[in-house]
């Protein structure tokens, strides 16, 4: 099996990003570094050069250097701005690179996956009053009907009709979670299952304007000293933001903890954490209704739609 050119010893990673950092080759590098440097995910940029082709006389003559390595996570990213011509080449080293080191997992984000991340992190006070209600995706009687079976299937799954003679801890992530644990709860209250119900809450990024590190805000008022915990967040997208709820759970020492998700955006996932349950598979569009956090104006609304934006 080939392997990659001998390097010098890789830097410190970092999770804080310099205001006078300026290595990066893009804007959108810089970017990528401030979103994860928000969330707590510590990075190096361009650690490693694998070698992909090689000469007759075996020297390297071909190499891939992906633009971030996540050691929590194991992981490779490649940012990518290109025209299709130059994305097809990207495309191809990166599959070489794939064959000839399959236990290199990485992942390639491309222009579109980059404006959905701006999208998803919009600045403070982004909110056109020209933003309209889309198709409706979910409707109020189809998430109403969702949560009974969901309730049946954690207890039955992991907490147990009783408990496990503790009262589990339901914790939703953000106000956008407000309905789904108000729901989650009364279901647990029709089994006869006793709960705590409370909340965390946890700085949005903001782009530019974001603070170096996110913040939390609301925190549970009960200790989560040894209880477990069944977190739920409204959205579950990159996974950034449920990465940072989780290093923030093992400083809390709960006995165990799982994860819900109301809207599972699986294609967007740059950070794996499991996700136990999941009530409805999310598309790529931005998402609105039924408490959602993204537009706090449709908040309200009984059901879950599409966010039409005007055309720029």
């Amino acid at each position: 099996m080939p392997t990659s050119s001998l390097q010098p010893s890789l830097p410190a990673f970092r999770h804080l990003l310099r205001d006078d950092d300026d290595r990066f080759a893009h804007p959108a590098e810089r970017e990528f570094a401030r979103l994860l440097s928000f969330y707590g995910i510590r990075w190096t940029y361009e650690p490693t050069t694998f070698a992909i082709e090689w000469t007759a006389a075996g020297q390297p003559c071909g190499s891939f250097c992906p633009d971030f390595y996540l050691p929590d996570h194991d992981q490779y990213v490649e940012l990518t701005t290109m025209r299709q011509p130059l994305v097809t080449r990207k495309n191809r080293k990166l599959r070489q690179l794939r064959a000839l080191y399959p236990n290199v997992r990485i992942k390639l984000l491309y222009k579109r996956d980059l404006e959905r991340l701006r999208l998803a992190y919009p600045p403070a006070g982004e909110d056109s009053q020209r933003e309209q209600i889309g198709e409706v995706l979910f409707s109020a009687s189809e998430i109403q009907a969702s949560f009974a079976p969901l309730v049946e299937r954690v207890a039955d799954e992991w907490l147990g009709r009783d408990g496990g003679g503790h009262r589990p801890v339901v914790l939703g992530v953000g106000r956008g979670s407000d309905r789904t644990v108000a729901a989650i709860a009364a279901g647990f209250e029709r089994i006869g299952l006793p709960i705590e119900a409370e909340r965390l809450d946890i700085a949005r990024y903001r782009g530019r304007e974001a603070t170096t590190r996110m913040r939390l805000g609301r925190h549970p008022v009960a200790s989560l000293l040894g209880k477990r915990v069944l977190v739920v967040e409204e959205i579950v997208s990159s996974g950034l933001s449920l990465a940072a709820v989780a290093a923030w759970l093992g400083r809390q020492s709960v006995a165990e903890w799982r994860t819900c998700a109301l809207l599972d955006r699986r294609s967007a996932r740059l950070i794996e954490t499991p996700i136990e349950w999941v009530v409805f598979p999310a598309p790529d569009d931005l998402l609105i209704g039924f408490g959602l956090a993204l537009r706090r104006r449709f908040s309200g609304l009984p059901h879950i739609a599409r966010l039409d934006r005007p055309a720029l």
